[in-house]
Formats: structure tokens, C-alpha cells, sequence
């Protein structure tokens, strides 16, 4: 193994630990209806998926939910020992802002690394290379003879030839589609998996597919005007909360299971999927909610 290893972060991130004070698994409050609702009353709905007393709930929430999560930051911020210095996010972004550009959900292993010293965890950014070194913009040296770049990717879409490269207008923020899944201007082209961003990306991808397939056969029914009024409400939504990040076009995240909704309700099956009403609210969405749609819709043909 290594002698010495430095992590380097140029900014400050929130990290959401598997279980909430240590007892509650992350997936009961962010990804249940009543952790997608608190997030809701912080940041607004999804446009073309939640219902309409959300925009009621959000515009009471807007107030309430912000101290709420103040706490929850501090928690976790405590949780992984990490409530002050240039490497905490806390009082610098919210948790929930964050999670929608850089999410990361993770056990105490790096904790605990930096704590007993196996890891050296520095914000900052470089500067310049040598030959056994980094220099660092605020003129520290770091001493390397191992560098690995873990600084993200961008999407490249020059499978496209150049007319259709500029009728899907793909913008700094990403390419804006109806629904994440169709371009308005360019016709019998449509994404599935790679312009949509969920919690549970099998799930969403073929209930994605399944959607598409019924809007190209005619059964959801959708006119362009509508289609690009839902996109520029999207993108106003997401563009006045989110980090501008390559990829905000494609960020439902933890909005998920309104999203799940809409698409049932378009291919006219059940959107609730739990047995009862509880369950429906306070346990996680989970892929095998969704076990038989596609069998469904091949027995409705």
C-alpha cells in the first residue's frame, strides 16, 4: 500500500450516511413518500408529476423545512465527525441542494481513515504539477508520485451528426427533454437511461421504456406546444435550486417517486404500488414495488 494518501476536494460536500443517527436506514426518509414530501416543501414539485396540493404544501414549507433540515445537516455533519473545517459543507450548502449535483451515500470509511491519519483529506485545488509534487492555488506543496484524477465526465453526443446536434439545442446544463426521455424537434428520437437521473436507475429505465412505447404507439397523447411548456417549466424549476452541474437536465433524484407516478398514471396502471395506505407513505420506494408492470401491459395488448 501507499506510505501517505491525500485526498484533495476543491469544494466542500455534503456525504449522506447509510443510516440516519445510526439507526434509521437513509432509504426510510429520502426515498418514502414522506421524505419525497419533506423535500418537496423545500424545494417545490417536479412539473408534470406531482399533484397540485404540492405546490400548496411547498409554498407553507418553503418556511418550515429549512430549519427542519438545518438539524438534519448537523446530524449528519456530526455523524461523520466533519462539523467545522475547510472540508465541511455545513453552513456552506444545503444537504438537499448538494445531494442534486455531487450525491454521495457512504459508510464511515473514509472517517475513519482520516481520523487515524491513513488518509490526509485537504480542500483546495491545482495549481501546478512537478515532478514529485503538487502545488496547491493557495501555494501548499503536496508531495506525490501517484496522482489519480477523480474529478467527473461529460456526456458526448457526436454520434449525432451536426442538423441533429442543433435541433436538441443540448445546453451547458444538459439536453432538455419532454418527460427526460423525447427531444421536441427532432422526431422518432427518444433517450432512455442516459437523460434521466433516479435513485433506483433500473426501475426508472423500464418504466421509461414502457412509457415511450405507449406514446409512440399513439395511447398518451401529448402536443408539442405542451411538451415545450413542461420543458421551460422544468428547467425554470431546477435552474433556481440545483448546482449548475453538465448534468442538472437529467435530475430527478429524490423527486423519484412522483415521477414513478406520472408514468404509471400515463400507461393507465395503478401509480400506487404499497398494499396499504402506511406502507404507501412510510416505506422506501423499492424496484420490486414496480415487479409486473411490464407483464401488465404485454397481457392489455
Amino acid at each position: 500500500g501507499a506510505d501517505s494518501v491525500t485526498l484533495l476536494s476543491r469544494n466542500a460536500h455534503w456525504r449522506t450516511p447509510r443510516k440516519i443517527a445510526d439507526l434509521i436506514p437513509f432509504q426510510y426518509v429520502f426515498l418514502s413518500r414522506l421524505g419525497q414530501n419533506l423535500v418537496i416543501g423545500l424545494t417545490g414539485p417536479l412539473p408534470g408529476c406531482s399533484p397540485a396540493h404540492s405546490s400548496a404544501w411547498h409554498s407553507i414549507g418553503q418556511y418550515i423545512m429549512p430549519p427542519i433540515f438545518k438539524v438534519v445537516e448537523l446530524l449528519f455533519a456530526a455523524q461523520f465527525r466533519n462539523v467545522t473545517g475547510p472540508t465541511s459543507p455545513f453552513n456552506k450548502v444545503g444537504v438537499v441542494e448538494d445531494f442534486y449535483g455531487y450525491a454521495q451515500v457512504l459508510d464511515y470509511s473514509l472517517r475513519d481513515k482520516v481520523k487515524s491519519g491513513e488518509v490526509d483529506w485537504k480542500a483546495g485545488a491545482i495549481e501546478s504539477f512537478e515532478s514529485d509534487a503538487v502545488m496547491l492555488a493557495d501555494g501548499d506543496k503536496v508531495s506525490a508520485d501517484l496522482i489519480i484524477c477523480a474529478t467527473g465526465f461529460r456526456k458526448d453526443y457526436s454520434i449525432f451528426d451536426s442538423t441533429t446536434r442543433e435541433k436538441l439545442n443540448i445546453e451547458s446544463d444538459g439536453l432538455w427533454l419532454f418527460n427526460h426521455t423525447v427531444p421536441t424537434e427532432v422526431e422518432n428520437l427518444a433517450f432512455v437511461g442516459s437523460e434521466l437521473a433516479v435513485i433506483s436507475n433500473v426501475t426508472g429505465y423500464g418504466l421509461q421504456a414502457a412509457w415511450l412505447s405507449k406514446l409512440w404507439a399513439g395511447e398518451i397523447h401529448a402536443n408539442k406546444q405542451d411538451m415545450e411548456s413542461e420543458i421551460n417549466e422544468t428547467k425554470e424549476w431546477k435552474r433556481k435550486w440545483m448546482p449548475n452541474t453538465s448534468s442538472r437536465s437529467s435530475l430527478v433524484l429524490l423527486h423519484q417517486i412522483h415521477w414513478y407516478d406520472r408514468i404509471m398514471r400515463d400507461i393507465g396502471l395503478k401509480a400506487s404500488r404499497k398494499s396499504n395506505l402506511l406502507s404507501d407513505w412510510f416505506m422506501p420506494c423499492e424496484s420490486k414495488d414496480y415487479n409486473g408492470v411490464l407483464t401488465t401491459l404485454e397481457e392489455k395488448k
